[in-house]
Formats: C-alpha cells, structure tokens, sequence
C-alpha cells in the first residue's frame, strides 16, 4: 500500500448520535429475542454454514414426510423453529453486514494512515534524538515504550 492519502474521515458528531441511537434502537428491539454467548460456549457449538444449511434443510424436509423413519428424540417441530430463527437472524446479518465490512474497512484504513504517520514521526525524532536535539530524547524515550521488546542502548 502506498503512503498516499486515502482517507480523511470527518463525521458529524450528529451524524454519530444518530446512528449510535438508530442501533441502539435495533438492539433494543432485537434484545429479547437474542442471546449471548461465551467464548467457550460458541467454540463447543457445531456450527451451520452454507454446505450444513442444504443438509438441514434436505432433513427436515425427509422428517416431515409422512411415513419417514424417525427417531423418538427428534423434535421436528422445534427442529423447524430453530431453522426458522437461524434464516430470521441470516436476513438481519445480511442486512447489515455490509455496513459492518464498510465500517471495519473505513476504521482499518483510518487507523492504519494515522499509525504510518506516527511511526514515520517517531523514526524522525529517533533520528532527531541520536543527533541530539533538544527535547527529542524526551520524547523518543517515551514513544519507545510502545516497541518494548527492543532493549535501549545507552552508552556508559
């Protein structure tokens, strides 16, 4: 990626309370609906995806022929209500996921042209530092923290 400008991101503080309140709006209509799982939770779930979502489908199809053999465990009935949900909440992500890239994307490449212009500042005062410039060692030595793995030379 080159160092040319490719942002510069200026939204209206009114423009981030109206959005920050529209989605708060969404999560509280969403809320009691929804759950929250905990990172070890999601981790030991199967999880449906496209290739899985076919085979569900084509399942319950089979289950709801009359006839069918099936086991006494299977609750179709619940079985097509969390089918239901699953499609439901896909409609909502799909909805809103664009926006949810755009803003990542938006963020990543803000970010990113802010944190290339502080390292090609802290590579100038390093420079400015070691040629003795009044005020740069101060603070070389405190924007250094944030690469501490490198061990500071001093002469003795």
């Amino acid at each position: 990626m080159s160092n040319s400008n490719q942002i510069s991101l200026a939204i209206l503080p009114e423009t981030v309370e109206q959005s920050k309140q529209f989605y708060a709006q969404a999560s509280a209509i969403l809320a009691p609906s929804l759950v929250n799982l905990t990172p070890e939770e999601s981790k030991e779930l199967p999880k449906m995806g496209d290739k899985s979502y076919a085979f569900v489908t084509k399942a319950l199809e089979y289950l709801k022929v009359p006839g069918t053999p099936m086991p006494p465990y299977v609750n179709v009935a619940e079985m097509e209500v969390d089918l239901k949900g699953y499609d439901t909440i896909r409609q909502i992500l799909q909805s809103v996921m664009p926006t949810i890239d755009m803003l990542q994307d938006t963020m990543l490449l803000s970010g990113s042209e802010a944190y290339v212009a502080a390292l090609a500042y802290y590579n100038y005062i390093k420079g400015a530092a070691k040629a003795g410039v009044p005020g740069a060692q101060t603070i070389y030595d405190d924007l250094s923290a944030r690469f501490p793995g490198r061990p500071i030379k001093k002469d003795e």
